[in-house]
């Protein structure tokens, strides 16, 4: 089972981007990584995943067990102070 609160070991990081379908630098840049040599080395087990990007990767892929991420209304700048702006759907 993935535990989305633990540091990754390198197989469970390449074993959760296979499978969403995603190559190394697809990865790296869906959690705000410049290139996929870090993602590399997090494979590679040349460095550790911290467990704030390894959450962001599971809900971002939708392979977190109990969470998932939702669209919502996002705030704007109307007139000169934050509003909602309601969605066109």
């Amino acid at each position: 089972m993935i535990s989305p609160t633990q540091i990754p070991t390198p197989e469970m990081i390449r074993v959760a981007r296979e499978a969403c379908g995603l190559n190394q630098s697809d990865a790296a840049q869906l959690v705000g990584l410049g290139s996929f040599k870090r993602w590399s080395e997090y494979e590679n087990g040349h460095r550790s995943m911290d467990a704030a990007r390894w959450m962001l990767f599971l809900l971002l892929t939708h392979q977190h067990p109990s969470l998932t991420v939702q669209a919502r209304n996002a705030p704007a700048i109307v007139g000169g102070k934050r509003d909602f702006v309601p969605s066109t759907n």
